[in-house]
């Protein structure tokens, strides 16, 4: 139950706060125990909140209609039909991004990027297949939101 009303109390939060949270660094401490023994703590924080999920997922609905759910420019500049099977479904963070597939990372134009929350230091925000991404500098995806009406199929 308690991560329950920590997922609701964190969606309240995101929905009355203007700046959502940024921070996407994972920390690793640990500690030395009295009797020798260390201990292991990880914590992580993500990019995207509830809210700001939301706001991306609504701003692709506009192009339901277009051809593969993408805005009309993008679907002459994209590869639809080379872009990674992977990406046709959701990317999950952690996922370093093959130096042969970056070619395929479509930069998040500025209407979009006004939606999301302004990055930590050295991400990037990119639309790869059907999700957007955060990604840092050694392109390792940071988090990302799958936007289910981006429909990549390879028979399109």
């Amino acid at each position: 139950m308690k991560p329950i009303l920590t997922a609701f109390g964190v969606a309240a939060i995101g929905c009355f706060s203007a700046i959502a949270q940024t921070t996407t660094e994972k920390t690793t401490d640990v500690t030395a125990n009295p009797d020798g023994s260390m201990t292991k703590t990880e914590t992580k924080t993500t990019t995207f909140d509830p809210a700001i999920r939301t706001k991306v997922v609504t701003y692709f609905d506009a192009y339901k209609t277009s051809p593969h759910g993408l805005p009309p420019a993008w679907v002459t500049t994209m590869k639809v039909k080379e872009i990674p099977t992977t990406w046709r479904s959701t990317i999950a963070p952690g996922l370093v991004i093959a130096e042969k597939e970056r070619p395929f990372l479509v930069a998040a134009p500025p209407d979009l990027v006004k939606v999301l929350p302004a990055p930590a230091s050295g991400v990037r925000y990119y639309v790869a297949g059907s999700n957007v991404v955060a990604v840092d500098s050694s392109y390792r995806v940071v988090d990302s939101i799958a936007i289910p009406s981006i429909k990549i199929d390879v028979d399109d």
